[in-house]
């Protein structure tokens, strides 16, 4: 894996959630990125929220969210579509 190398940590429908974990994240000092879309959740048909981190803080961005959301399932959220 490359240094800069980004993967998925989770995924939602609504982008608050997203943006609520990325913020647990930041205050656990794990940089994340909120990706998608702006109106994810709140206009119908626009949805997909990926929240990324740093491929080398992987692990310890799965504990913190399990922390934030009771969830310790390593697999993202799917979001509408994925099976």
């Amino acid at each position: 894996m490359a240094d800069n190398e980004w993967v998925l940590l989770r995924s939602f429908t609504d982008r608050a959630q997203a943006e609520l974990l990325g913020e647990f994240l930041q205050q656990q000092g794990i940089t994340p990125s909120v990706e998608g879309a702006f109106a994810a959740g709140v206009l119908p048909g626009v949805e997909g929220v990926r929240v990324m981190v740093p491929a080398d803080r992987l692990a310890d961005a799965r504990q913190a969210a399990e922390a934030f959301d009771g969830n310790a399932d390593d697999r993202p959220t799917p979001t509408p579509g994925e099976t």
